[in-house]
């Protein structure tokens, strides 16, 4: 049967339902944004539903992944997005796990808590700061020790004797 490409307007002998002499000519008339509409995508309902599957699109397009490993261990802890298994591996491997390591970001929150949990003491508790910026707070010393039994440093111990000023040059007089 001979047809009538809607891409590039030649004629070419294909079949009934063909529209396009080649793939590569189909390609180029969705490129240019020509797509028809089939009967199916012509019927209202159908065509809102399409409408609303590329509102979605563009939402999720517009709001971009994170491309930092501790921004996407932040968005996945707060369930803003759910991780692949390619980022999973990257957390592994920015925390520094081994290739056995297979339990997910999930998994070893879980786990950890569950240390914590048992493991909670009354001992006293100190906040630091990570070198990404992160408030960490651990314990000082193990629950029920007492801290008296260990010396602690007071404001005039690191002062140097006269005789270590000395050989410094650096004699009080």
């Amino acid at each position: 049967m001979l047809k009538t490409c809607q891409g590039c307007g030649i004629e070419y002998e294909g079949a009934a339902q063909s529209k396009f002499h080649s793939p590569a000519c189909r390609m180029a008339f969705v490129r240019r944004g020509e797509v028809e509409q089939d009967e199916e995508v012509a019927r209202p309902e159908v065509a809102q539903v399409g409408l609303e599957v590329a509102q979605e699109r563009e939402v999720a397009q517009a709001r971009s992944r994170p491309t930092l490993v501790r921004e996407l261990i932040d968005e996945a802890r707060a369930g803003i997005i759910v991780l692949t298994p390619a980022e999973e591996q990257a957390i592994r491997d920015f925390m520094g796990y081994t290739s056995s390591e297979k339990r997910t970001l999930a998994e070893r929150d879980r786990a950890a808590a569950t240390i914590r949990a048992a493991t909670k003491s009354q001992a006293p508790t100190v906040t630091r700061q990570t070198p990404d910026g992160r408030a960490v707070e651990e314990p000082v010393g193990p629950a029920g020790l007492s801290l008296v039994a260990f010396p602690t440093q007071t404001a005039g111990d690191l002062i140097p004797s006269p005789d270590a000023l000395k050989k410094l040059g650096l004699a009080l007089g």
